[in-house]
């Protein structure tokens, strides 16, 4: 079955993906674009399309997708006699935001618990001043809002897990 060219209401799901990303912080309309593209495309699209869909040369699209893989889960598919890669983003939502947290869970609260303890500890071990005292007990604050944090993303990904059944 062939695809249809882009219509205007891809082009508008891409808009409303990048307007979604600046309110969020990531000016990025092209990584955006690959991802509202990949996400509504319900086949393996080639980079080749996904360039000329997003508008976006395919140099720019191929570096992009180097930083997105690993953080969308965006597999590579080869398909028989041809030699092009062929690109698919699962469609699961609450996996992906699970997958995202539990990411974020042993990249940041992991390193946090492990690290910022005896950090801590040194502060505390050389503050003489009122000043370098305070400082250790931001880091202190700090890390008992990782562990509340780190708790409630533990939370979430169980109750998300839940909601994938």
């Amino acid at each position: 079955m062939a695809k249809t060219a882009t219509t205007e209401l891809d082009i508008k799901v891409m808009e409303l993906y990048q307007e979604i990303g600046r309110s969020q912080g990531l000016n990025d309309p092209l990584a955006m674009s690959i991802f509202a593209r990949l996400y509504l495309e319900p086949e393996p699209m080639s980079m080749d399309e996904l360039a000329r869909e997003t508008g976006y040369s395919l140099a720019s699209v191929s570096t992009k997708l180097r930083m997105l893989t690993p953080l969308l889960g965006i597999r590579r598919i080869k398909k028989p006699g041809t030699k092009k890669a062929y690109l698919y983003l699962e469609k699961d939502m609450l996996g992906m935001c699970r997958d995202a947290l539990i990411r974020k869970e042993e990249h940041f609260v992991k390193k946090v618990m492990e690290k910022l303890p005896l950090l801590i500890k040194e502060y505390q071990a050389v503050a003489k001043t009122e000043h370098d005292k305070k400082k250790a007990d931001v880091l202190e604050g700090y890390y008992n809002q990782i562990i509340k944090f780190g708790n409630i993303i533990k939370n979430i990904i169980t109750e998300l897990e839940k909601a994938g059944d």
